[in-house]
C-alpha cells in the first residue's frame, strides 16, 4: 500500500482521479464500438432470429409478414419424415465436406512441405497452385462442365487418344458427386498449401537443429516438432473449411442441371442442403420449409464446429 501511495504521490494523481479517467476512456471505447456492434447485430443476429421465426410459419414471400400462418414444427416434421430430397441433400453435403476437407488437408500439407523444401522456382509453383483460388467458383464450374462433357468435352477427347472410352462424369449418378468433389479440391487445395506453408515458415529452425543434434531423423522431427506446432494452423483450416464445405452451393449450381424441380442432378446425386434450400425458397416460394432447412444446417454446423474445436484444440 505504501508503494502504491508513493507512486500516486509521485505522479500527482489520486486513486479517485485515476478511476474517473479509466471510466471516461471506457465510455469512449463503448461509444466507438457501438456502431460496429449494431451493424453486426443487424446483419447476422437479427436475420438468424427472423429465419427461425419463418421456419415455424408458412410463408410464400407474397403474403404480408404479419399475416404469416403459424405452423409450429410442421416444417421440421416434413423435412424429417417426408422430404426425401432433403435427406439426400444432407447425405451428399456430409460426403462432400468430409471427403473434401480430409483430402485437401492431406494434399495441402504435402504440397506445403514440398514447397518449403529447397526446390527451384518455388515462387512460380506457389503462384500456379494459388491461381484457382482467385477464380470465381461459378466460372470454374462452367469451365469444368464443358471440359468434362461426355459427348464433346476436352477430357474425354484426350482419353480417347489413349483408347479409354468416354467417361460420364457429371452425366451419371455414380460419378457426379465425386466429380464435383474433385473440382472443389482442385479449386481450394492451393489455399491449404499457402496457409500450411506460412505455418511451416513460422516454425523456428532451432527446433530442428536441436532435434538433429539429439539424433532425431526427419520422420521423428515431422511427428514431434512439425505436427504439434502446426496444430493451430490445422485447426483453423479444418474448422473454417468444414463450415464452408457444408454450405457449398455455387459449384454444384454451375455444374448441374437445375431445370428439374429439385436441382442437383442427375437423380439428386449432387443436391446439397443449400441448393435444395435455394430451390425451395426461390423456385417454389416455400420460405417456411427453406428456413427450416437453413436452421437445421445452422445447428449441424454449430455442433460440428464445437466438436472439432474440442478435438483439435491444443490442450493445456
Amino acid at each position: 500500500m505504501a508503494i502504491t501511495a508513493n507512486s500516486y504521490a509521485r505522479s500527482g494523481q489520486t486513486p479517485g482521479r485515476t478511476r474517473r479517467r479509466l471510466n471516461h476512456k471506457t465510455l469512449w471505447a463503448f461509444i466507438f464500438i457501438t456502431p460496429a456492434v449494431v451493424f453486426l447485430l443487424g446483419l447476422s443476429v437479427l436475420p438468424i432470429l427472423f429465419s427461425g421465426w419463418v421456419s415455424l410459419s408458412s410463408w410464400d414471400m407474397i403474403t404480408p409478414i404479419p399475416k404469416m400462418k403459424w405452423v409450429g414444427l410442421d416444417n421440421f416434421a416434413y423435412l424429417i419424415n417426408r422430404d426425401a430430397v432433403f435427406q439426400a441433400s444432407l447425405r451428399n453435403t456430409f460426403v462432400f465436406a468430409g471427403v473434401g476437407v480430409i483430402i485437401n488437408t492431406a494434399l495441402g500439407l504435402a504440397g506445403a512441405l514440398l514447397l518449403n523444401s529447397k526446390i527451384r522456382f518455388r515462387t512460380f509453383w506457389r503462384t500456379i497452385y494459388f491461381l484457382p483460388i482467385v477464380t470465381a467458383p461459378l466460372a470454374l464450374g462452367m469451365m469444368w462442365s464443358y471440359l468434362l462433357s461426355k459427348n464433346y468435352g476436352l477430357v474425354n477427347n484426350l482419353l480417347g487418344i489413349f483408347g479409354i472410352p468416354p467417361q460420364p462424369f457429371m452425366a451419371s449418378p455414380d460419378t457426379a458427386l465425386g466429380t464435383i468433389i474433385f473440382i472443389a479440391i482442385y479449386q481450394s487445395v492451393g489455399y491449404y498449401i499457402i496457409v500450411f506453408l506460412a505455418g511451416l515458415q513460422g516454425i523456428p529452425t532451432e527446433y530442428y537443429d536441436a532435434a538433429a543434434v539429439d539424433g532425431a531423423n526427419p520422420r521423428q522431427s515431422f511427428w514431434y516438432i512439425t505436427m504439434p506446432l502446426l496444430r493451430p494452423v490445422m485447426l483453423f483450416l479444418i474448422v473454417t473449411n468444414t463450415i464452408g464445405a457444408l454450405q457449398v452451393f455455387d459449384i454444384v449450381f454451375a455444374m448441374t442441371d437445375n431445370t428439374n424441380w429439385s436441382g442437383g442432378g442427375p437423380a439428386n446425386s449432387t443436391v446439397t442442403v443449400v441448393l435444395h434450400t435455394y430451390m425451395t425458397a426461390f423456385k417454389f416460394f416455400k420460405m417456411g420449409r427453406a428456413s427450416a432447412m437453413a436452421m437445421v444446417l445452422f445447428g449441424i454446423i454449430m455442433v460440428i464446429t464445437l466438436i472439432q474445436l474440442k478435438l483439435l484444440q491444443k490442450r493445456d
